[in-house]
Order: C-alpha cells, then structure tokens, then sequence
C-alpha cells in the first residue's frame, strides 16, 4: 500500500515533469539545448548584477569545462559576449546580445500558459486552496524557498 507522503511526492513530482514538458517543448522550437536555454535565460535575468562562468557551473551543477564549452558556442553564435571585470581584469563577465534575446523571447509567456492549462482543472477557489496549503507545507517545514545565492567575491575566487 501507498502512504499518502509518497502519494503526494509522486504528484509533485508529476506536476514538475510536466512544466519541464512544456519548458523542453520550446527550448527545441528555439534551436537550443536545455542547458544553452537555461544559460541564456540567467545571464539576462541576472546580468545587471555582473554573471561569470564559475556561477553559471554553480548554479547548473555542471562542471567548469563544460561551461566554457558551453559559453563559447553562445559566444560564436552572437548569443553572448564576455567583457573584463572593471574589478578584476582576469574575470570575464557575461552579457546576452540582443539577438540572444530575441532568441529566448516569449519563453516566460509559454510557460505562464502552459501553467494556466495545467491548473485549469481545478476552480480559483481550489487553486487558492492548494495554494494555501502548498504554502504552508513549506513554511512549516522550513524548505527553502529558492536556492542558496552563488557565492561572491574572494571566497568564491580561492575555491
């Protein structure tokens, strides 16, 4: 028999397979990997900040070479460019172009859709509801709500 906690982790899970569907569904309509989507998409949401390689691997969980490689298809395609850190001559930091912009437009749209399409099964009621509790359940249970930030400065420079 089933308990209800592997119940409900079963249908959690379900649900975010099914957001990853949709988000790998567009990412092959664009041309990209996962991987050069996702890359793409954080460079521009967090340039403003100055976004280097060694974050990019942290938060990918992927290795240091795999992101140069990764970085410098983005580079020759027109996608990115790596620029000198005003601090730190031998840091690059990293900026999408506008045309890897235009690239990765209209993502964030299809994904709020295709999350409407997936909740439209339940009333606003419902969702509130589930809301609620789905909130509570992380309050209470103390899970972090986003990941921990990539370490800055010279801690993440001497590891």
């Amino acid at each position: 028999m089933t308990s209800h906690a592997e119940r409900l982790t079963v249908a959690i899970r379900t649900l975010g397979f099914a957001q990853r569907g949709a988000a790998d569904d567009w990412v092959r309509e664009s041309g990209l990997t996962r991987q050069q989507g996702f890359t793409l998409g954080y460079i521009e949401e967090h340039q403003h900040r100055g976004v280097i390689a060694r974050e990019l691997s942290e938060v990918s969980g992927t290795t240091p070479a795999a992101v140069a490689g990764l970085l410098q298809g983005l580079e020759d395609r027109g996608y990115i460019t790596r620029t000198p850190s005003p601090d730190d001559s031998r840091v690059k930091l990293l900026n999408i172009t506008p045309e890897g912009s235009r690239l990765i437009e209209g993502f964030d749209e299809q994904m709020r859709s295709a999350q409407e399409r997936l909740f439209s099964a339940l009333s606003i009621d419902e969702q509130d509801q589930l809301l609620a509790l789905l909130e509570r359940l992380i309050h209470d249970s103390g899970v972090p709500t986003s990941p921990p930030a990539p370490r800055r400065g010279r801690d993440r420079e001497r590891r």
